[in-house]
């Protein structure tokens, strides 16, 4: 059954519906995107679902609801999904070292399963660098590619994100479960949380209504050459529709397919060897907007760029699926659509905000910079003579007459504030973020 065929929940009014659409088809127009399928999911049930622009340019047929799109790495939810099923299982521990699954990698034995799912390792990426990914690229190649470099930092003592960490986390989903990965994923994953739109994007799915890819230009969006699935694997190889991302949502919202020891380690956040906590979980980045619980990840192949979105807080869930790489709209709309539904109503802490704001700029306007406020990096960024241009161009707009807040962000690096600031003359978005020790990491003027 198509979406268009279900019956919706009447969360969303009609005034709400349309922000929505003018959202969309403005952001499509400015970013220069072909095509791009939403869907708001509320308590579990679809309370919107649209397709916007076109999912073939050359045919014209339009993006609908039923359209499939890559969705790169939100792949890797799914990714570990598979490894947290075989710990269920009682098949590996997800504290074993990779060397014990994936052989021939010098430094395999000092990273476990759990530094590759919360992007600890230290292990290059072996897509970096890399220009055509539109031909074929076996496992040993990669394995190869690896087993020749050092690790850029001592696992567990930092984050940074690979796709080289999931795309090993594959490799031991194989080793373990004695299948191919799309094999496992598709019976243990795709069938038992009731994903028929679903699928590893290794072009042997016939008759997907899957979109074409396009790479956004200032002349609108040119077709590109289609990624191998090998590049991909198990960090960015599968295609879904906003349906069934909405279903995949749902099925993590309690134990079921996952048990409630797995989805808890799911959505934790993992944490250094020096205690830090880190915002990146099992595929997922944990953190707060305007107060409440996100969940996200988003994923980009060449010619695509999704975002999935999960508000629990609000038990609203927001996917935004395009076919046009280069651009991070889809992450922005679904923000903003989620803002659409849900206006921000800033907090007695988030109100404080404000007063900063205005001291600072008063203080770029007059250019009397404290840099004792400032990180050391926001410091070398605000130089003397960027703080004297960005002090005339706020001069030129005339007496500051307001300032409202509009969102409040949070994640493990501290907050940051975005408002919108009303001058005699016109009205700029004012971005400030604080760092965790109260010193500011960011200001950014939309000039």
């Amino acid at each position: 059954m198509t979406l268009a065929a279900l019956a919706v929940a009447t969360a969303i009014t009609a005034s709400q519906s349309r922000a929505i659409d003018q959202l969309v088809t403005k952001t499509l127009i400015t970013e220069h995107i072909a095509g791009a399928t939403v869907a708001i999911a509320v308590h579990g049930k679809i309370a919107f679902a649209r397709g916007y622009g076109f999912a073939d340019i050359g045919t014209k047929q339009r993006a609908s609801t039923d359209t499939a799109y890559p969705i790169g790495s939100i792949t890797k939810q799914f990714t570990a999904a598979c490894v947290l099923l075989l710990a269920q299982d009682k098949k590996l521990s997800l504290d074993d070292p990779l060397s014990q699954y994936v052989p021939g990698l010098p430094w395999s034995d000092r990273v476990t399963l759990r530094h590759l799912l919360d992007q600890e390792s230290g292990i290059e990426d072996f897509r970096f660098g890399s220009i055509d990914t539109s031909t074929p690229l076996s496992r040993d190649e990669v394995v190869a590619r690896l087993a020749k470099t050092d690790l850029l930092f001592p696992p567990g003592s930092r984050y940074g994100y690979s796709n080289s960490n999931y795309y090993l986390l594959g490799l031991a989903v194989e080793k373990v479960s004695g299948q191919p990965y799309q094999s496992f994923l598709a019976s243990r994953v795709f069938k038992r949380a009731g994903l028929a739109a679903t699928f590893y994007n290794d072009a042997t799915r016939a008759g997907a209504p899957l979109a074409i890819g396009y790479s956004a230009t200032p002349s609108g969006p040119q077709p590109v050459a289609a990624e191998s699935a090998d590049w991909g694997y198990a960090a960015g190889s599968i295609a879904s529709t906003v349906g069934d991302l909405a279903a995949w949502d749902d099925a993590l919202r309690s134990p079921g397919l996952l048990d409630a020891e797995s989805l808890d380690a799911m959505f934790t956040p993992g944490t250094l060897d020096n205690g830090a906590a880190t915002d990146y979980a099992f595929g997922w980045v944990v953190v707060k907007h305007d107060g409440r619980r996100l969940y996200w990840h988003n994923g980009e192949v060449t010619g695509f760029h999704a975002m999935n979105a999960m508000f629990p807080d609000a038990r609203t869930d927001v996917i935004v699926l395009t076919n046009t790489g280069g651009t991070f709209a889809a992450d922005r709309l679904a923000l903003q659509i989620f803002d659409a539904l849900h206006p921000f109503t800033p907090s007695n802490a988030d109100r404080a905000a404000i007063d900063r704001t205005r001291e600072w700029i008063g203080r770029i306007t007059r250019g009397d910079i404290d840099r004792t406020q400032l990180t050391d990096q926001m410091s070398a960024v605000l130089t003397n003579d960027v703080a004297r241009s960005a002090g005339a161009q706020l001069r030129a707009l005339g007496t500051l007459k307001s300032i409202k807040e509009t969102a409040a962000d949070e994640d493990a690096s501290g907050h940051s504030y975005g408002f919108d600031v009303t001058f005699a003359k016109r009205t700029v978005h004012w971005i400030m973020g604080i760092d965790a020790s109260g010193k500011i990491s960011a200001l950014s003027i939309g000039l």
